[in-house]
């Protein structure tokens, strides 16, 4: 029995527990921001509720976007503090012991990236980018907020044979972090875009526990809600008065001619494409990729190339505005800076619409707790199906690309006929590399160039060509031997080519002329496109070459270990490599730097920072022949 006073005493507590949980529950979360961005992140946990005190980031156009969006009625409030500056540099000092609960961001994400595990390595944590984890450990050991959400790409934790993975998870444990981390596809929480991003949810209470939220759409969700597609985002931003566009340059006559959905595979002879203008695997998947309206979008890339999608159905790249969308961007949110660094802030940016529910998860689970919660648990043993999704929309776009081509050409019958002997004669002259003239009778004068008379002899499926110089004797000759042509040239299977040699710079220009002989009765614009990308491609296209004589020297040795396509597109040891041309290790590096000079691209430690140890890459068995691929020389101090 409680007394009058002690009752009075009882509610007066009771009513102060009360008033205390909810002012705890409607109190903002102070929290801290990493490596900002343009504010992808920020943006949804803002709109969740949580008070981003100050942002730290080191690009001075990502923060003046972020000033831009902070201010007496703007999107962030007057109270955000921009901290335009190296992570290493800052000193967390004045947001120690002022209650701060979370902090937020990810490192770049470039020493991880998918595009460096294409290319047959990442540098990890041995580039100091991917050691600014350990400025993110200092900064959380001098604050100690409750919770952190770290995000990096999705092939983080098996990078490096799991290395890295393993490294920054010790150095997050030692704080004293419980770690929950997934892999999740912003389309499954409502962003018009196919992005996977890790996300690490790492929280001090022991007590709490975190579960990634249920997919708020598509069929993993409760509600079986559809995904949210392009037209659903930017259908109101579309003028249905809008022509269809025409591209320029080397491939750009052949966007309108790719299905919605569809990348430059579509033009391959696996797709069923009567008369290929590309190898299978030879581009990467963003190549020519023309988005399917009624389907979310594939990854918005940050620095996209000419012909990198993704493309908008009228043939053209997305507006900003459209793509604000596709990244979930609020439309009021200003990005400040020219086209190519607002679409670089866009591309490098969590979606806010996944960074919302992510953030008003942790703050159910972790920080407010709160129920019911607003987006669900995933319940023990959920497994997502996106990758299941994603294999599924490859077999769908297949049989989109067989029934465009089927209806394009219905009455087509694909027939290599064996062509008829025809034998031609023309001259080539050539100053440097790329400058060049071509004539049908011998030049009055060479005036500056080299010259080189060129037969060539189409019999069947053969190529015959046989080039030497128009003055000057031969010291060498050079045979080449190209072979499993016939899946993509079609009436071509074998090139068979010899030349003379005064110079090494002679085999250049070999090749090139090699290239115009085999592209010129084709649809194929380059010897890359028919061999295919080295990351990617597969065996069809073999390669051999063979100097003559008995003598030759360790560059010439060079010249045919790398002309053979067994020896590219594949780690080698330095040891093997110079056991095979016969060089001591220590005449590897210059080489190296020699079949560089002559447009060879064989990569060594100190031209790509992506290859570790002493090991060495030749993408392809022929120099590159395009001005436009650079070889830069970055030697080592």
């Amino acid at each position: 029995m409680v007394n009058g006073l002690q009752h009075q005493d009882y509610a007066h507590k009771t009513h102060e527990i009360m008033n205390s949980e909810i002012n705890m529950t409607s109190r903002k979360i102070k929290t801290l921001s990493l490596f900002s961005g343009a504010g992808g992140l920020d943006i949804g946990f803002h709109k969740a509720g949580f008070d981003i005190l100050g942002c730290v980031e080191i690009e001075p156009v990502y923060a003046k976007s972020l000033a831009a969006n902070s201010g007496s009625g703007r999107f962030f409030g007057p109270n955000l503090r921009i901290h335009c500056e190296d992570i290493r540099d800052f000193d967390p000092a004045p947001y120690a012991g002022i209650g701060v609960e979370c902090v937020i961001g990810g490192p770049p994400c470039q020493t991880f990236s998918a595009a460096g595990r294409r290319s047959g390595g990442v540098l990890g944590t041995i580039d100091e980018r991917g050691r600014l984890f350990e400025s993110y450990c200092r900064i959380l050991r001098a604050i100690e907020p409750k919770v952190f959400v770290f995000e990096n790409v999705y092939g983080l934790p098996g990078a490096n044979g799991g290395q890295p993975w393993r490294e920054i998870c010790n150095a997050f444990g030692k704080l004293g972090y419980q770690l929950k981390a997934e892999v999740v596809d912003s389309a499954d929480y409502g962003v018009p875009q196919h992005r996977e991003r890790l996300i690490i949810v790492g929280y001090r209470d022991k007590s709490l526990s975190y579960e990634f939220p249920v997919p708020t759409h598509g069929p993993d969700s409760e509600t079986d809600r559809p995904l949210v597609s392009i037209i659903d985002a930017i259908g109101d931003l579309q003028d249905p008065d809008e022509p269809y566009h025409e591209f320029d340059g080397l491939y750009g006559h052949l966007l309108p001619l790719v299905p919605e959905g569809l990348n430059y595979s579509f033009f391959t002879r696996e797709m069923g494409y009567p008369k290929p203008f590309f190898a299978w695997r030879s581009k990467f998947h963003d190549f020519l990729y023309k988005a399917d309206r009624h389907f979310p979008s594939r990854t918005i890339k940050a620095q996209p190339g000419k012909f990198t999608g993704p493309f908008h159905w009228k043939n053209r790249h997305f507006t900003i505005d459209e793509l604000k969308r596709l990244q979930s961007f609020p439309d009021s949110y200003e990005l400040v800076g020219t086209f190519g660094k607002v679409v670089e802030q866009i591309g490098n940016s969590v979606p806010p619409g996944l960074a919302e529910v992510i953030a008003v998860s942790v703050k159910e689970q972790l920080l407010r707790p709160s129920s019911p919660l607003r987006y669900a648990k995933r319940p023990a043993g959920f497994i997502s199906t996106f990758r299941k999704r994603q294999r599924e929309r490859t077999n769908h776009f297949k049989m989109v690309a067989r029934s465009e081509v089927a209806r394009r050409f219905p009455n087509l019958e694909i027939i290599q006929r064996p062509r008829a002997s025809v034998k031609t004669k023309f001259f080539v002259g050539y100053e440097g590399f790329f400058t060049k003239e071509t004539l049908l009778q011998p030049p009055i004068s060479e005036m500056g160039k080299r010259f080189y008379t060129v037969s060539e002899q189409r019999a069947g499926s053969h190529i015959e060509l046989m080039i030497s110089p128009v003055a000057g004797k031969p010291k060498r000759e050079i045979d080449i031997v190209i072979s499993g042509l016939e899946k993509y040239l079609l009436s071509v299977d074998v090139l068979h080519c010899k030349a003379g040699l005064i110079g090494n710079e002679d085999i250049f220009r070999v090749w090139d002329i090699i290239e115009d002989s085999i592209t010129k009765d084709s649809q194929f614009y380059t010897l890359i496109d028919i061999y295919g990308h080295y990351a990617n491609r597969g065996d069809t296209v073999k390669v051999s070459t063979t100097l003559s004589g008995a003598r030759k020297s360790v560059l010439e040795k060079s010249f045919e270990f790398f002309g053979s396509s067994n020896n590219c597109g594949q780690f080698l040891s330095n040891t093997d490599f110079s056991s095979a041309v016969g060089c001591q290790p220590s005449q590897v590096k210059g080489l190296v730097y020699q079949l560089r000079e002559m447009r060879w691209d064989v990569r060594l430690p100190e031209t790509h920072a992506t290859i570790r140890d002493e090991r060495m890459l030749c993408t392809y068995p022929f120099p590159l022949l395009s001005g436009k691929a650079q070889l830069e020389r970055r030697r080592s101090a």
